[in-house]
């Protein structure tokens, strides 16, 4: 791809004023000690460089994901849009209630498009709970990663959620203040049972869409992976949250931009595709 080239070339500037910037900043700190004036000259130096290469990580970020992320999903998703800046609404999301409120929000990279005729919207989403206690703060995370929404034409009904499970849970969906009555639910499935936790409002539905076709194609999701799903069925939306530390867009500074970052891109946006197709056959029949 001739624009992987430009964008290496990109990386590497970006990746040689960083390394430069630490590189001064370190040997300004040691000078310090036996010339002041010197020492302090080389850390501004240093300074200033770090200040330049973060607008210059900026630049490559949103060209990479101008270039390399939208040429990716194009090849799967009509009707493509991306805008690095834009994210989703934090009272939207806590309307959800599949993960825990924190009290610090963030959101970026939103795309929107189509997928086998569903609209579909996706963000990355950062929430953390922030305490402070006299001098000390902490800061856990409590979910960061892609959020995607596909907006079905006919409603799935009431809420339910498929979570995978994990050492120490948060327990109930969306946390100690989730005020839903809702079910937990126990599927055929051995195997699946294992790895997800199911909360439903009505457990019939629960076995209605959740198909051995379907349950099969969560634990292969999970399998290959990293982090933890989180499905929605909500109204008429399907939610895939994968909570897995990362910001799924971010383009590679110490490492070379490659053919292997598109088909990365590509392989997690075609389980989801497949899901999604799996999802409109059941519906399809009741039309």
């Amino acid at each position: 791809m001739e624009n992987m080239a430009e964008l290496n070339r990109q990386r590497v500037r970006v990746m040689t004023m960083q390394g430069g910037g630490v590189a001064l900043i370190l040997i300004g700190t040691f000078l310090f000690l036996l010339n002041p004036p010197l020492g302090m000259l080389l850390f501004a130096g240093g300074m200033a460089v770090m200040l330049l290469s973060s607008g210059a990580r900026k630049t490559y970020s949103r060209n990479y994901k101008n270039e390399m992320v939208r040429q990716a999903l194009s090849t799967l998703f009509d009707d493509l849009t991306l805008d690095p800046d834009a994210g989703f609404d934090r009272q939207q999301v806590e309307a959800y209630q599949l993960i825990p409120e924190g009290n610090r929000f963030y959101s970026d990279d939103y795309m929107e498009g189509a997928v086998l005729g569903i609209h579909f919207r996706r963000s990355d989403v950062l929430v953390q709970q922030v305490n402070h206690s006299g001098k000390h703060t902490t800061t856990t995370t409590l979910f960061r990663g892609p959020w995607m929404i596909f907006d079905f034409p006919k409603s799935f009904g009431h809420w339910m959620m498929v979570r995978e499970k994990e050492f120490l849970s948060n327990g109930r969906p969306g946390g100690l203040f989730n005020r839903l009555d809702v079910e937990k639910v126990k599927m055929e499935s051995a195997g699946f049972n294992e790895i997800f936790d199911v909360y439903a409002q009505d457990p019939h539905e629960a076995f209605y869409l959740l198909t051995p076709h379907f349950m099969e194609k969560l634990v292969e999701a999970e399998t290959r992976f990293d982090g933890r799903f989180y499905y929605g069925f909500i109204d008429h939306e399907f939610h895939v949250a994968i909570h897995n530390g990362e910001n799924s867009f971010e383009a590679p500074v110490w490492s070379p931009v490659s053919q292997q970052n598109f088909l990365e891109i590509r392989e997690q946006a075609m389980l989801i595709t497949e899901l999604v197709r799996l999802l409109l056959q059941p519906q399809q029949e009741q039309v």
